[in-house]
């Protein structure tokens, strides 16, 4: 069991009542992950993306996806890299300066960012939310103020990070970090219409079973 390794990351934090902005703008300016590429993490790597990519292209035109609503979008590192012809992109993040730079760097006529919190309303009305590395970083409360949120956008779909294999599910403060398993309680989602594995390599491939699930909003 990984555990462990997870364990000593959550020790690790520091952060205590902070509120979700003011955390990972901290994350932002310090380069908290660690990543030389992305200030977004290993995760948004263009290497941690490669079998993800053509993955997620496929699934857009299968499900025939015309708008997406990206959110953590962080700084957009590998979604910029996204084969979506025809499919107009909303980026959002609680950073404002990263979404200022996103703006600057990639907006254009079909991709648009956003400062959005995801447990605050209202979010966008799209074909598919994509949340992908964005549950496992927050709260039972949070995550439960986020699913709300999300059906109340009246969108079509959700793609979002889960865990296959992981045992049991764990609270944490907003900002730590955990896999989380969405079949499991307390979130008892039902049973996902498609899985996209990713074939992690973070945490030494200790993750081989994170995915994205895709469900259907109305169905959570």
């Amino acid at each position: 069991m990984y555990y462990g390794l997870y364990l000593r990351e959550l020790l690790n934090f520091s952060w205590k009542n902070r509120g979700i902005q003011e955390v990972f703008t901290r994350y932002y300016k310090t380069n908290f992950w660690g990543s030389p590429e992305s200030l977004s993490g290993r995760g948004s790597s263009t290497a941690s993306t490669e079998i993800l990519r053509p993955k997620l292209t496929e699934l857009l035109k299968r499900r025939n996806i015309r708008s997406i609503f990206d959110v953590p979008c962080g700084d957009y590192n590998w979604m910029k890299l996204l084969e979506r012809e025809g499919v107009s992109y909303i980026g959002a993040d609680v950073v404002a300066e990263m979404i200022t730079e996103n703006s600057r760097k990639y907006g254009d006529s079909n991709t648009e960012f956003l400062v959005a919190d995801i447990t605050k309303g209202p979010l966008p009305k799209v074909d598919l939310v994509l949340t992908r590395d964005c549950l496992v970083h927050l709260a039972y409360k949070d995550i439960t103020e986020a699913v709300r949120q999300i059906k109340a956008s009246g969108s079509t779909y959700l793609l979002t990070t889960s865990f296959a294999n992981w045992p049991k599910n764990l609270d944490i403060k907003t900002g730590h970090w955990r896999p989380i398993n969405l079949s499991l309680p307390p979130f008892n989602f039902p049973e996902p219409i498609e899985m996209v594995f990713e074939a992690s390599e973070d945490k030494g491939g200790a993750l081989k079973d994170k995915s994205l699930n895709l469900y259907g909003i109305k169905d959570l």
